[in-house]
């Protein structure tokens, strides 16, 4: 178990300095050809910098190579979790932080790429990469959703009571508080849960809950000092069981709702990627033809 979160921790460190570097890059490329990006479309050929910047430039080519590289490589996870080339190899969690690192980047790198130029089959491509861009932000809140163990996979139904009955009894037995009263703290932590709500009015009432979380959070502090006279340090360990405690519950409760949302995200997210991929190779094909090959 050390040894996961020891190698976990390092992944998110790994992470985290890919989303530094390239941020930086994006930065320092904005703000060096920010002149030429706020130049009119006309006039742009006549920028002295248009023969690097223009998307077929040395720069601007190959920011384009890199940001199709990055999303080719978010297809990578779908590999790895159909278990046909990476099976076991890395955590699928590590995997999926990797997929949504390259298809935030991947889309950036593009942007620049066009200099904010787009037209004809081009800007159906963008957009179709923009839409699963910001839908894959959606995908992983509802993935977040659905309960995993430490390697990634989804945790069944019954293993998911089991946890969230220790976790009561763990709450029980060290800090000697009633059933009712850690059902009040769950409901002030997730809000009011709606089994027989439709999908999407319970997909409201997760963003709801998770955005006012941080307040009533705060109220929960203060209720566990005054009714059970908990020390600052022993409110923080039971205030993280209860939370732990509340999402099990939560995703005990809407279960069926979160899988069939996560399949309505599928539907939606699925053809958007198909047709970036197909209009992306589309470009590709016609720019090497054309003669574009950058510096080769």
């Amino acid at each position: 178990m050390a040894s996961s979160n020891s190698t976990l921790s390092m992944n998110r460190i790994v992470l985290f300095a890919l989303y530094i570097i390239a941020i930086t890059i994006l930065v320092y490329y904005i703000y060096d050809g920010y002149d030429y990006y706020i130049t009119p479309f006309m006039e742009r050929p006549h920028h002295p910098d248009h023969q690097n910047l223009k998307p077929g430039g040395i720069r601007g080519h190959g920011l384009g190579i890199i940001g199709t590289i990055m999303m080719l490589t978010i297809l990578v996870y779908s590999m790895r979790k159909r278990n046909i080339i990476f099976s076991g190899i890395g955590q699928l969690g590590s995997w999926l932080d990797l997929h949504i690192f390259m298809g935030i980047m991947g889309p950036l790198f593009v942007i620049l790429h066009t200099s904010l130029k787009l037209n004809g089959i081009v800007a159906i491509s963008f957009w179709s990469m923009i839409l699963v861009s910001l839908s894959g932000f959606l995908g992983r809140y509802l993935y977040l959703q659905i309960p995993r163990n430490i390697s990634g996979h989804e945790i069944d139904l019954q293993e998911l009571e089991s946890t969230n009955e220790n976790i009561l009894k763990e709450i029980e037995g060290k800090y000697d508080i009633e059933r009712s009263f850690i059902s009040e703290m769950e409901t002030l932590i997730v809000g009011k849960l709606y089994p027989d709500k439709s999908e999407f009015a319970t997909f409201f009432s997760f963003l709801k809950a998770d955005i006012f979380r941080l307040f009533r959070i705060r109220n929960i502090r203060k209720i566990l000092r005054r009714s059970k006279g908990l020390s600052k340090k022993q409110i923080g360990i039971l205030l993280g069981m209860m939370k732990k405690k509340a999402f099990l519950h939560r995703r005990l409760i809407l279960w069926n709702n979160i899988h069939r949302l996560f399949h309505y995200w599928h539907v939606f997210h699925r053809p958007f990627a198909l047709i970036m991929y197909l209009i992306m190779v589309i470009h590709v094909v016609l720019t090497v033809i054309l003669g574009y090959t950058w510096i080769f």
